[in-house]
C-alpha cells in the first residue's frame, strides 16, 4: 500500500466532526432551494404570460402538481439520507462493513482485492433496503396525495430491487477490482495516472464519439441537398462560414426530444439535428404515430436553432468546456490524492490505525472530504452552461433569427411540456440551460436594446 506519512498529526475526532458539518450543511443546503421551488410552485397557479397561447391550464395545473409531488420526496429524500448518512459517520458504519467482509472471506483469503469485492457486494444491498422508507413514503403518501398513483403489486418492487443489485454487481465488480488493483500497481501518484488515462480517453472519444455512440439513437446521415430544408440551412451557414457537409441528420429509433447539437472540431466539427426536431419528423404523415403528428418545427424555426449552434462555434465553445472540464478533473484528482492519503480520514470514519481500505478511501473522500468542492464546482460549471447558452441566443439574434428563436423555442416546449416556473436560485444550482422563460426574457431583452440603439 502507499505511504501516508506526509500528513501533520490531526485529531481523528475533530475530522470526523468537520465531516458531519459539512454534509449536514450541504442537505440542508439542498432542502432550502428544493422548499425554495415548492413555495414557487405552490404561488405559480396561471399559466405564465408568455405561454398560456401553447399551454392549456389543464396540462400546466398537471405538470405543476408533478413538480410538487417531485420537490416533496427531494426534500424527504434528502432528510433520510442526511440523518441516516450522520449515523454512518458516527457510529463507525465503513469499518463494520469491511470488518464484516473480511470475516466473510478469513477462512480463505486476506487479500484485499477480494475482501474490497465482498464489501461492494454488501454496501449494494444495504444501498437497496436504505431506499425503502422513502420508497414507501413515495407509494404509500405522496402518490395518493397528490393524484399519481400507479398500481404496482408489492412483489414487482421486489423484484426491481433484486434486479438492481444484480445489475450493480455487473457494474460495480469488475470496477471495483480494477480500482483496487490500479492503486496498487501505481503506487503513491495513482492520481495523476488516472487523469492521464481519463485525458487520454477523452480524446479518443472526440475522434470515434460519432461512429461508436450516434448508431446506438439512431442513423446519421448529411443533410441531403436539394431539399428545402438544405436550402435554408444554407444561407446561414454562409453568413457564418460553416460548412454544408458538415450538417448532420439523425434518424433516430426510438427518442422522442426534440434536439440538436454542435459538436467536435476542426475537420470533425459537426451540426447534428435530430430528426424529431423537424416538423412531422420530416415524413409523410402516414407513417407516424398518432403522437407524433404536428410535433417538431419548421424549416425557418429549424434554421432559427442551428443559428444558434453555429454561435456555439463560432465562440469556440467545445474547446473552452473541453479545457474547463480537464482542468476541473485535475483538480479533482489532486485534492482527491491529498485527502485519499490522509491516515486520519480513515481514523476519523472509524477504522483502526493503520487500516486503509482502498475502495473505502474512494468512497469516503468522495462522498465527504470533496463535498465542498464538487458543490462549487458544479455551481460554476452550471453557470458557465447557461453562460454559453445565452451566448449562443446573443448570436442567433444578431444574425436576425430572434422571432424564429422565440417561436422555436415555445414549440419544442409545447411538444415536451414540463413545468416552466422555477425558482432563480433552484434554477442556478440544478440547471444546465436557462428556463423557457428566462430564454425568452432575453431575446426580449435583446430586442430592445437593439431597438434603442437604433
Amino acid at each position: 500500500m502507499v505511504s501516508y506519512d506526509t500528513w501533520p498529526k490531526i485529531d481523528p475526532r475533530i475530522l470526523l466532526y468537520l465531516m458531519m458539518v459539512v454534509l449536514f450543511l450541504d442537505h440542508i443546503w439542498e432542502i432550502i432551494l428544493a422548499k425554495r421551488q415548492q413555495l414557487t410552485c405552490l404561488n405559480a397557479i396561471m399559466v405564465p404570460e408568455p405561454l398560456r397561447d401553447i399551454i392549456p391550464p389543464e396540462i400546466f395545473h398537471r405538470a405543476r402538481v408533478y413538480e410538487l409531488h417531485k420537490m416533496e420526496l427531494f426534500i424527504w429524500k434528502n432528510i433520510i439520507d442526511l440523518i441516516v448518512s450522520l449515523l454512518e459517520l458516527y457510529f463507525g458504519f465503513y469499518p463494520f462493513v469491511w470488518g464484516l467482509a473480511a470475516s466473510t472471506l478469513a477462512p480463505l483469503t486476506r487479500r484485499e482485492l477480494w475482501i474490497s469485492l465482498i464489501f461492494v457486494f454488501y454496501l449494494t444491498i444495504y444501498i437497496s433496503l436504505r431506499c425503502l422508507p422513502i420508497l414507501i413514503y413515495d407509494k404509500c403518501i405522496l402518490e395518493l396525495r397528490y393524484g399519481t398513483h400507479r398500481r404496482f403489486p408489492c412483489y414487482m418492487y421486489l423484484l426491481m430491487g433484486l434486479l438492481c443489485i444484480i445489475l450493480a454487481q455487473i457494474i460495480l465488480a469488475p470496477l471495483t477490482l480494477l480500482i483496487v488493483f490500479s492503486v496498487q500497481i501505481m503506487g503513491f501518484f495513482f492520481f495523476l495516472y488516472f487523469w492521464l488515462m481519463w485525458a487520454a480517453f477523452t480524446l479518443f472519444l472526440v475522434f470515434f464519439l460519432p461512429y461508436l455512440c450516434v448508431p446506438c439513437i439512431g442513423v446519421q446521415r448529411r443533410l441531403p441537398s436539394g431539399s428545402p430544408l438544405y436550402a435554408d440551412v444554407q444561407v446561414v451557414c454562409d453568413q457564418t462560414g460553416f460548412p454544408m457537409n458538415r450538417v448532420f441528420i439523425i434518424q433516430t429509433k426510438s427518442m422522442q426530444y426534440s434536439n440538436a447539437y454542435f459538436y467536435g472540431s476542426c475537420c470533425l466539427k459537426r451540426i447534428v439535428i435530430f430528426d424529431t426536431l423537424l416538423l412531422n419528423k420530416g415524413q409523410p404523415v402516414t407513417q407516424l404515430q398518432p403522437y407524433e403528428i404536428g410535433r417538431g418545427l419548421t424549416n425557418p424555426q429549424v434554421v432559427a436553432v442551428v443559428a444558434h449552434e453555429l454561435g456555439h462555434w463560432k465562440s469556440g465553445h467545445f474547446y473552452k468546456a473541453t479545457l474547463i472540464m480537464k482542468l476541473h478533473f485535475l483538480l479533482t484528482m489532486v485534492l482527491f490524492g491529498l485527502f485519499f492519503h490522509c491516515p486520519y480520514l480513515y481514523e476519523a470514519v472509524g477504522f483502526a490505525p493503520g487500516v486503509w481500505p482502498i475502495i473505502v478511501g474512494f468512497l469516503i473522500v468522495l462522498r465527504f472530504a470533496l463535498t465542498p468542492y464538487l458543490t462549487l464546482a458544479n455551481f460554476l460549471m452550471l453557470w458557465n452552461l447557461r453562460r454559453f447558452e445565452y451566448a449562443a441566443d446573443r448570436f442567433a439574434h444578431r444574425l436576425g433569427y430572434s422571432l424564429l428563436l422565440r417561436s422555436a423555442l415555445m414549440k419544442i416546449y409545447a411538444d415536451h411540456m414540463s413545468f416552466p416556473v422555477y425558482d432563480t436560485c433552484y434554477a442556478r444550482w440544478h440547471h444546465t440551460h436557462p428556463t423557457i422563460l428566462q430564454r425568452l426574457a432575453y431575446q426580449q431583452k435583446l430586442d430592445e436594446e437593439a431597438y434603442f440603439r437604433a
